[in-house]
């Protein structure tokens, strides 16, 4: 069943999205292709696959990020752009009884090669792991969908129909003043300076990735955060910068510093660009407090280290810089991503509503992050219901690196323990 009901042409694919695609042309091994995706915990009984393509043939129309397929230009010396190529639902929707545990089957999942001359992604119906419960895995690649098109796939699907996708980026879009622009690009350079945290010759990374989840009471962030008068997201990365110190000090003391650089996707992504193909975010890097402290100390020095992303101001310049000056965004993300300028990943999205099909309920909504040749380590958490789920991928070559997801969700336990009025 061949489905192809979206003619809207999007505009040319952006350094990020070029990026990613290369990425995983030349991926060192398939565990390092940047592949990503969301799996969605049900309880019920599992749809009939042809319900399930049915249901997604009557919302195609408003996705096209899984209608086209990125052409880099390669085959017939033109420019990159977005083909509108026709998914064929019979193949790229699918069927899986899982005989083991269900995390190993998704790791299975994530680590196939996607289609090359079709729309880059697959959704598979998983059954068997348990009673009365399947669950639905989108794996895709980063190239075509960031997190915030992964939500939107998720709601376009999931959600009641009278639902309207949040819109997760700056409302505030009027041009930034000349002080605001010069400012703004100014921070931004500074931030691109390398820092080689991750470029021992002598340790080398590896390519391959342990792929952990971890899970976190939403109520449990939310509590911590305001009692701190932080963001869910302050409380996220000063978990994670207290991870990665507490596991440099023991495993790899020379990236045990202070500042400890991490970077955080700034999501910019308008109503108007609602579920386009590519990716619509600035990598930033964040200078966060490194070395001994306890972890209420690192989350309250973290929400200031994390301020200027909260400005609108700042918001609407890095919209202004990536949408008008196309030139000097290439050489950002040249800089950005260069390798000695590479670190540890920290994202965060909010999955709104409660979602459900066919009246069986959604109970989690499980994040898929990539972590490309060059990265150490990325972690997304998605924010949905009563329980939230963080996504680690870690180099291998990091000894013990596989003790950071415990390390975080302990960080995040002792901050509620020592918040303001906790009952100690």
């Amino acid at each position: 069943m061949a489905v192809l009901t979206s003619v809207l042409v999007p505009p040319a694919p952006n350094p990020v999205d070029l990026l990613f695609h290369v990425a995983g042309k030349f991926a060192s091994h398939q565990e390092a292709a940047p592949n990503v995706g969301v799996v969605l915990h049900l309880t019920g009984d599992a749809p009939a696959l042809a319900d399930l393509r049915a249901r997604l043939a009557e919302r195609l129309h408003r996705l096209p990020c899984l209608t086209h397929v990125l052409t880099d230009g390669t085959a017939d010396d033109t420019p990159p752009r977005w083909t509108p190529t026709a998914p064929d639902l019979d193949t790229h929707v699918g069927r899986l009884t899982v005989s083991g545990r269900l995390d190993d089957t998704v790791r299975e999942l994530l680590h196939r090669p996607l289609p090359t001359d079709a729309p880059a992604w697959h959704l598979t119906l998983l059954t068997g792991h348990a009673p009365r419960r399947y669950a639905l895995a989108l794996i895709t690649t980063h190239a075509v969908q960031d997190a915030a098109n992964l939500v939107t796939v998720v709601e376009t699907l999931l959600a009641p129909e009278d639902t309207a996708t949040e819109d997760t980026s700056d409302r505030q879009l009027t041009p930034p003043t000349p002080r605001q622009l010069l400012d703004t690009t100014a921070h931004i350079w500074r931030s691109t300076r390398p820092h080689h945290l991750w470029t021992d010759p002598e340790h080398p990374l590896s390519g391959r990735r342990h792929v952990v989840w971890q899970k976190v009471p939403t109520r449990l962030l939310k509590d911590t955060a305001q009692a701190y008068g932080a963001t869910s997201n302050d409380v996220h990365l000063a978990a994670l910068a207290h991870a990665v110190r507490r596991w440099a000090a023991e495993h790899r003391p020379a990236a045990d510093r202070d500042p400890l650089p991490l970077m955080l996707p700034v999501n910019l992504r308008t109503p108007e660009e609602t579920a386009l193909p590519g990716n619509r975010f600035f990598l930033a890097r964040l200078d966060l407090p490194g070395g001994p402290m306890t972890p209420a100390r690192r989350l309250t020095r973290t929400r200031a280290a994390t301020a200027p992303l909260r400005d609108p101001d700042h918001r609407r310049t890095l919209y202004r810089m990536i949408r008008q000056e196309p030139d000097q965004y290439a050489q950002l993300i040249a800089h950005t991503t260069a390798p000695g300028s590479l670190t540890v990943v920290g994202s965060i999205f909010r999955v709104p509503g409660r979602l459900s099909l066919d009246g069986d309920p959604v109970d989690r909504v499980v994040p898929i992050i990539c972590c490309p040749d060059g990265f150490p380590l990325t972690v997304g958490l998605f924010l949905y219901g009563d329980t939230s789920t963080a996504s680690f991928q870690i180099d291998r070559s990091l000894p013990g690196a596989e003790e950071i997801p415990d390390r975080w969700r302990a960080a995040i336990d002792d901050m509620a323990a020592c918040a303001p009025g906790a009952d100690r």
